[in-house]
């Protein structure tokens, strides 16, 4: 919106406009007299009316017709069109009227007055549609500006909030293996490195290249899998059909990559699994499929620290509107989500 008001602006010179006015009327009155004259008329003529609307616009409808003082801008009004009508009158003589049969006629004075003042006073009333027209069109142009800048804070707010939470639980894991001296502690800190230079370095645009992305869940994938040989055995991903040109809201998919790891039961249930599946179809949507056992007595969305999968859906319906589709199935056994959103291009 703010975009397209510039490019109104830019495209409506209003001098422009008074000049084409201009030769309009010129070419009009140069139909029945002589041309010095027609054009000094059409001068004096177009003067008259682009003051009468710059006055309007400048001064009357703000200093009074805004202010809600109606009788004074009314007063104050009729005073300019009668002075603009007489000076009008006084700078142009009016011309004579030939009728068929002949014979000159001069209309009065009064008539000539009266012609020039209503034409006036209608420039008066299109010059205030005008103004509240281009007030209009501002405001709503402020607003969409200021309806982006909100959202872009909403999601940047969102987005902030996951990344503390992953960092959390991914430290507490290192921790964990640094204290047992278990040997993956190193490799998982350096895998950690690589998640945090993507986080920090190229998730600041509205979208990614879906390849990093998918590159940013193998790591966090690997990761997982390094906490011992049990999460090895049974987590996996799957990815195809991707391209360099598909692209994707940053972190949008980390919510539930995490949330299965958190609430699986894989340390207690030896058939357990997560199961994460991600590809883009022939209509160029990315459709990803998360899919893990659980514990028997779960609240996913509602627990303590499931913030990551909250936002997430808060984060989808602020980008994608409802151009995106989020199926959640859970089970005395399973939990699976289903998400299908369009692969934008690069």
């Amino acid at each position: 919106m703010n975009n397209l008001s510039r490019q109104f602006q830019h495209s409506t010179n209003p001098h422009l406009l008074w000049i084409s006015y201009w030769l309009i009327w010129v070419l009009m009155l140069s139909s029945f007299q002589e041309f010095d004259h027609a054009a000094w008329a059409a001068t004096v003529n177009v003067s008259a009316q682009a003051a009468v609307a710059y006055i309007n616009i400048r001064f009357l409808i703000p200093e009074f017709f805004e202010k809600r003082k109606y009788m004074l801008y009314g007063l104050i009004a009729f005073l300019v069109l009668f002075a603009f009508t007489k000076v009008h009158l006084t700078l142009v003589e009016p011309n004579l009227q030939t009728t068929s049969w002949g014979r000159e006629l001069r209309f009065p004075r009064a008539f000539q007055f009266t012609r020039i003042y209503l034409f006036l006073f209608i420039i008066l009333i299109i010059s205030t549609a005008y103004k509240f027209a281009a007030d209009r069109f501002q405001t709503l142009s402020r607003q969409s500006e200021l309806a982006k800048k909100q959202l872009e804070i909403e999601l940047e707010t969102l987005k902030n909030q996951i990344n503390p939470h992953f960092l959390f639980n991914t430290l507490n894991n290192i921790y964990t293996l640094a204290y047992l001296k278990d040997d993956n502690a190193a490799p998982m800190i350096m895998k950690l490195s690589e998640l945090l230079r993507y986080m920090l370095y190229e998730c600041q645009t509205q979208k990614v290249s879906l390849e990093k992305e998918v590159r940013f869940l193998e790591n966090i994938v690997e990761m997982q899998k390094l906490k011992s040989e049990t999460h090895f055995n049974r987590v996996s991903l799957e990815v195809r059909g991707i391209r360099s040109e598909h692209s994707i809201a940053p972190l949008l998919i980390l919510g539930f990559v995490e949330n299965s790891f958190k609430h699986s039961d894989l340390d207690v249930n030896h058939d357990g699994f997560i199961q994460i599946d991600l590809f883009v179809d022939d209509s160029k949507f990315i459709c990803f499929t998360c899919t893990n056992t659980k514990r028997e007595v779960e609240k996913m969305a509602t627990e303590s620290g499931g913030i990551g999968l909250l936002n997430t859906k808060k984060r989808l319906e602020l980008i994608y509107g409802a151009n995106y589709n989020l199926e959640i199935t859970e089970t005395a056994d399973q939990y699976q989500v289903s998400l299908k959103l369009p692969a934008y291009e690069n």
